[in-house]
């Protein structure tokens, strides 16, 4: 068998490596637009269920990308001068992207794929005579761009602004903090990837954007007014760029998950909006259901719809969830007029998966606090 893999990301790389795994004799090829050397992006979440699944699949991987994590059972929500920290009963994990990249292309490289970096795929006409195509570009991909009709390419911008960023220190705990100002609402998210680095998300509604004047500002301006925004928080430290460019997410969704032999996974199947923090997990994961379809099917066809009856219904209920997470961000001057307590209920229950007895077991000590909150203004 003949495998092209458009995108040399985690997605990309896991479905190379468990598929040379299991099928030695098979031609499997990654295209990478970007060089080998490229050092775009700060850390990125990877829970630790996860982790478990893919452990499953690939112990050996697993344990490498365990040891060059930095796990966090807290997380602080900061409204406005006042703050709750909510304890978790399980952990969550972070891993700087460059570190995850180079483990799964060491991985790759050890079981002899050939990855072509500084090769991008313009039309899938370049890659005639490979048996199956695996877009795994991303949300940009050229190959869905370039099939849209076929796959049922559906794309809505949302309306808020954001920007990563990374500061040069471990910021712990990892924090989302929503601070109104005389300009308008900012959000902040960061979380530490390494002993030495953080991710820095910044976020404003519309209002704000155009209020705050940020829609006259360059991206330099932009980051100076953050940093004014969240001085107590970094402490007098600077925000790092690294393609920092302020823009407004594209929520993609595709009605058909294949076309001719190509497929997609990863945010070039359905983008993970960032507030749910999932795009490198689901990629994964999809990856893992595109390489269990595989094996054992009789033809490509057959391998494609068993990933689609495997993975849609679990893809479904997260990207509905990320879909209410991303419009309660769209209605963030609603939700931080809340009093605190409020608030963090508000947030952690906002996609809809969390109801009142999984929030008993997913933060139990604020589950406890928020009822005995609720028992007291009863009384």
């Amino acid at each position: 068998m003949k495998i092209a893999i458009v995108g040399g990301g985690p997605g990309g790389l896991f479905f190379a490596r468990l598929v040379k795994r299991h099928n030695p004799d098979a031609l499997v090829r990654i295209f990478e637009q970007n060089p080998a050397d490229a050092t775009f992006g700060f850390g990125v979440t990877l829970g630790g269920s996860s982790l478990g699944r893919i452990a499953e699949a690939d112990g050996e991987v697993a344990q490498r990308l365990s040891e060059a994590m930095v796990f966090d059972t807290e997380q602080k929500i900061h409204l406005n001068g006042e703050e709750i920290v909510v304890e978790y009963a399980k952990p969550g994990g972070s891993i700087a992207r460059l570190r995850l990249l180079a483990i799964l292309r060491d991985s790759c490289r050890e079981l002899g794929i050939d990855i072509a970096f500084d090769t991008r795929i313009e039309s899938s006409a370049e890659l005639d005579g490979y048996d199956l195509i695996v877009a795994a570009d991303g949300i940009n991909s050229t190959l869905r761009q370039e099939h849209g009709e076929g796959f049922g390419t559906q794309t809505r911008v949302l309306t808020n602004h954001f920007a990563w960023y990374g500061v040069g220190h471990a910021m712990a705990p990892n924090a989302l903090v929503f601070r109104n100002t005389p300009g308008g609402r900012f959000v902040a998210h960061y979380y530490a990837y390494t002993p030495d680095m953080s991710t820095f998300v910044a976020e404003c509604d519309d209002a704000t954007w155009r209020a705050a004047g940020l829609d006259r500002m360059d991206d330099a301006a932009r980051r100076r007014l953050i940093q004014q925004v969240f001085e107590v928080e970094l402490g007098g430290a600077p925000l790092i760029e690294n393609r920092s460019i302020w823009r407004q997410f594209p929520a993609v969704t595709n009605t058909r998950w294949h076309h001719r032999n190509m497929v997609l996974i990863g945010d070039a199947l359905r983008s993970a909006h960032f507030s749910i923090g999932s795009g490198t997990r689901l990629a994964m994961e999809d990856a893992l259901a595109l390489f269990e379809a595989t094996v054992g099917a009789v033809t490509i066809p057959d391998a494609l719809d068993r990933f689609v009856a495997l993975r849609k219904p679990n893809r479904d209920q997260f990207g509905e969830a990320a879909e209410r997470s991303f419009e309660w961000y769209e209605r963030i001057e609603h939700a931080m007029a809340q009093p605190i307590l409020d608030f963090t209920y508000d947030f952690l229950t906002r996609t809809g998966r969390v109801d009142d007895a999984r929030l008993d077991s997913y933060a139990p000590s604020f589950a406890r606090r928020y009822r005995e909150s609720r028992l007291d203004c009863a009384s």
